[in-house]
Protein backbone atom coordinates (compact mmCIF):
# COMPACT_ATOMS: atom_id res chain seq x y z
CA UNK A 1 0.00 0.00 0.00
CA UNK A 2 0.98 3.51 -0.72
CA UNK A 3 0.22 6.48 1.41
CA UNK A 4 -2.22 7.80 -1.08
CA UNK A 5 -4.33 4.73 -0.86
CA UNK A 6 -3.52 4.81 2.98
CA UNK A 7 -4.79 8.03 2.64
CA UNK A 8 -8.16 6.77 0.65
CA UNK A 9 -8.84 4.65 2.91
CA UNK A 10 -8.41 6.03 6.28
CA UNK A 11 -10.86 8.48 5.07
CA UNK A 12 -13.42 5.81 3.79
CA UNK A 13 -12.77 4.38 7.49
CA UNK A 14 -13.31 7.63 9.56
CA UNK A 15 -16.90 8.66 6.95
CA UNK A 16 -17.65 4.72 8.10
CA UNK A 17 -16.58 5.36 11.55
CA UNK A 18 -18.27 8.80 12.13
CA UNK A 19 -21.12 9.47 9.25
CA UNK A 20 -22.10 12.83 10.74
CA UNK A 21 -18.50 14.31 10.54
CA UNK A 22 -18.20 16.78 7.57
CA UNK A 23 -14.42 17.17 6.06
CA UNK A 24 -12.93 13.82 6.87
CA UNK A 25 -10.26 13.63 4.27
CA UNK A 26 -9.22 17.43 6.17
CA UNK A 27 -8.90 15.15 8.87
CA UNK A 28 -7.46 12.74 7.86
CA UNK A 29 -4.70 14.59 6.52
CA UNK A 30 -3.83 16.82 8.87
CA UNK A 31 -3.28 13.67 11.55
CA UNK A 32 -0.61 12.39 8.36
CA UNK A 33 0.78 15.36 7.81
CA UNK A 34 1.32 15.73 11.75
CA UNK A 35 1.94 12.38 12.26
CA UNK A 36 4.97 12.73 9.08
CA UNK A 37 6.79 15.31 11.44
CA UNK A 38 7.46 12.41 13.71
CA UNK A 39 6.99 9.05 12.04
CA UNK A 40 8.89 7.87 8.54
CA UNK A 41 6.58 6.90 6.09
CA UNK A 42 7.71 3.34 6.26
CA UNK A 43 6.06 3.20 10.18
CA UNK A 44 3.09 4.71 9.21
CA UNK A 45 2.68 2.96 6.26
CA UNK A 46 2.85 -0.47 8.66
CA UNK A 47 -0.19 0.93 10.35
CA UNK A 48 -4.29 -0.39 9.34
CA UNK A 49 -6.14 2.36 7.46
CA UNK A 50 -8.73 1.97 10.15
CA UNK A 51 -6.06 2.37 13.06
CA UNK A 52 -5.32 5.95 11.50
CA UNK A 53 -9.42 6.56 10.92
CA UNK A 54 -9.31 6.47 15.12
CA UNK A 55 -5.98 8.12 15.50
CA UNK A 56 -7.16 11.02 13.21
CA UNK A 57 -10.56 11.06 15.05
CA UNK A 58 -8.56 11.14 18.45
CA UNK A 59 -6.15 13.47 17.38
CA UNK A 60 -9.13 16.41 16.50
CA UNK A 61 -10.72 15.57 19.46
CA UNK A 62 -7.83 16.21 21.89
CA UNK A 63 -7.42 19.33 20.28
CA UNK A 64 -11.10 20.10 19.90
CA UNK A 65 -11.33 19.25 23.68
CA UNK A 66 -8.35 20.86 25.07
CA UNK A 67 -7.48 23.79 22.84
CA UNK A 68 -3.57 22.35 23.14
CA UNK A 69 -1.72 21.50 20.28
CA UNK A 70 -0.64 17.58 21.21
CA UNK A 71 1.24 15.74 18.29
CA UNK A 72 0.69 12.55 16.96
CA UNK A 73 4.59 11.21 18.15
CA UNK A 74 3.16 12.84 21.13
CA UNK A 75 -0.03 10.93 21.72
CA UNK A 76 2.10 7.81 20.13
CA UNK A 77 4.28 7.81 22.91
CA UNK A 78 2.26 8.21 25.58
CA UNK A 79 0.65 5.00 24.10
CA UNK A 80 3.70 3.42 24.31
CA UNK A 81 4.99 4.44 27.99
CA UNK A 82 1.35 3.07 29.30
CA UNK A 83 1.34 0.00 27.28
CA UNK A 84 4.70 -1.42 27.28
CA UNK A 85 5.12 -4.99 29.43
CA UNK A 86 8.69 -6.05 28.90
CA UNK A 87 7.75 -9.59 28.99
CA UNK A 88 5.88 -9.16 26.29
CA UNK A 89 7.98 -7.24 24.44
CA UNK A 90 10.64 -10.02 25.07
CA UNK A 91 7.95 -12.49 23.95
CA UNK A 92 7.53 -10.30 20.63
CA UNK A 93 10.90 -9.67 19.72
CA UNK A 94 11.45 -13.15 19.92
CA UNK A 95 8.43 -13.95 17.55
CA UNK A 96 9.76 -11.49 15.18
CA UNK A 97 13.26 -12.44 15.01
CA UNK A 98 11.99 -16.01 14.76
CA UNK A 99 10.01 -14.25 11.62
CA UNK A 100 12.86 -12.93 10.19
CA UNK A 101 15.04 -15.91 10.42
CA UNK A 102 12.10 -17.88 8.97
CA UNK A 103 12.48 -15.18 5.94
CA UNK A 104 15.80 -15.69 5.79
CA UNK A 105 15.76 -19.47 5.58
CA UNK A 106 12.93 -19.58 2.52
CA UNK A 107 15.00 -16.89 0.70
CA UNK A 108 17.94 -19.22 0.84
CA UNK A 109 16.40 -21.83 -0.04
CA UNK A 110 14.59 -20.23 -3.30
CA UNK A 111 18.20 -18.96 -4.18
CA UNK A 112 20.16 -21.09 -6.56
CA UNK A 113 23.50 -22.53 -5.34
CA UNK A 114 26.70 -23.21 -7.05
CA UNK A 115 29.20 -24.84 -6.04
CA UNK A 116 32.42 -25.58 -7.64
CA UNK A 117 33.78 -29.38 -8.01
CA UNK A 118 37.41 -29.94 -8.86
CA UNK A 119 37.44 -33.22 -10.83
CA UNK A 120 39.29 -35.99 -9.53
CA UNK A 121 42.94 -37.44 -10.75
Amino acid sequence: MNFDELRERACASLARLMPQVEGSSRLVDECLSNARLAFRDEFILQLSPEAWARIALIYTTTFLDSQADVSVGDIAAAVLRDSIHIGRMEMLAQQLAQRKLGEKAAHKASSPTLRVVKPQD
